[in-house]
């Protein structure tokens, strides 16, 4: 048994480290990024059970990185939770991701902690 890997890319330094400490406290193996190219790295060395993705960041942008992801055959089956500020980018994105995959800035921690839990399958994996 070990942890379940997650990482978070987002280059907010207040909220991730909020998503760092809670996703910690549940049991999650947490990685995160700054931005987008280094989110991009860490993924392809880690292969998490899931990214939790902003959107707006300096370089390379959620956008991008969720392109990235999806055109990596290795990488492409990583599900991926946007949690985002930018209002007018959410219905596209739920269109792509899923109603449920969308959080907008300030979210309700448990909604997303449940939301986590239910694409990881949770905190420990076999």
């Amino acid at each position: 048994m070990s942890a379940t890997r997650v990482l978070v890319v987002e280059d907010d330094p207040s909220v991730r480290g909020l998503l760092h400490t809670l996703l910690s406290a549940e049991g999650y193996e947490v990685a995160t990024a700054s931005d987008g190219l280094a989110g991009l790295v860490k993924a392809t060395a880690s292969h998490p059970a899931l990214v939790l993705l902003d959107l707006m960041m300096p370089d390379l942008g959620g956008v991008r990185v969720l392109e990235e992801l999806r055109d990596d055959p290795e990488l492409a089956d990583i599900p991926v939770i946007v949690v985002t500020g930018k209002i007018d980018a959410v219905p596209g994105m739920r269109a792509l991701l899923g109603e449920d995959n969308v959080f907008v800035k300030p979210f309700a921690v448990a909604e997303l902690l449940t939301r986590v839990g239910d694409v990881t399958g949770g905190p420990i994996s076999a």
